[in-house]
């Protein structure tokens, strides 16, 4: 919830845009109730207690918020795009910035999350190789291959996000087509 808090801030102070906020701080305030209702059961395995796992946590949870909120923004875009095609101004297109603002906004989430995952990812099997040598036994670390879900749909939401990156740095994918991949990338 704080990393996606942080990520909405980021892109507030980098776009001067301000109106995106009302649609943001319902989603934070009903993530930070899921916990606060629901307690977990707080188990750590000692494998998990090195500093690369938990750079490597936080580097996928700060790239799945800023995800989360391309993946937002992107659905934000399609809506306020029907709006003006319709040509019906109202409720939605009075509140929300503009096409463009919205698509600098979904890039700029997109270019972060896809650092923190590139990152995240790579410290991931750093630490998974140390952690194999230090504990060849562990069951925890042998399961840990390419066919584990986790694994699997880390790298290939990597690969998603990597394609939207480079379809928008080499052809020019912006606007709907952009809108579109960060709403079905955060999907998967």
């Amino acid at each position: 919830v704080w990393l996606l808090t942080l990520s909405y801030l980021y892109l507030e102070l980098t776009t001067d845009e301000r109106s995106m906020g009302v649609f943001i701080l319902p989603i934070v305030i009903g993530l930070q109730i899921i916990p606060a209702a629901v307690p977990g059961t707080e188990y750590a395995d000692p494998v998990l207690d090195s500093p690369w796992f938990w750079i490597h946590v936080s580097s996928l949870l700060f790239a799945y918020a800023s995800f989360g909120l391309a993946g937002m923004l992107g659905v934000t875009y399609m809506l306020q795009f029907k709006e003006i095609k319709k040509k019906h101004l109202g409720y939605l297109y009075t509140r929300l910035p503009s096409l463009n603002v919205l698509d600098v906004m979904n890039s700029r989430a997109v270019a972060v999350g896809w650092v923190f995952l590139t990152l995240g990812l790579i410290v991931g099997a750093v630490w998974t190789s140390q952690a194999r040598v230090a504990a060849p036994n562990d069951p925890n670390l042998q399961a840990m291959a390419f066919n584990d879900p986790k694994i699997f749909v880390a790298v290939l939401t990597w690969a998603v996000y990597s394609f939207a990156v480079v379809a928008r740095r080499m052809w020019g994918w912006t606007g709907r087509r952009a809108a579109w991949f960060s709403a079905a990338g955060f999907a998967i």
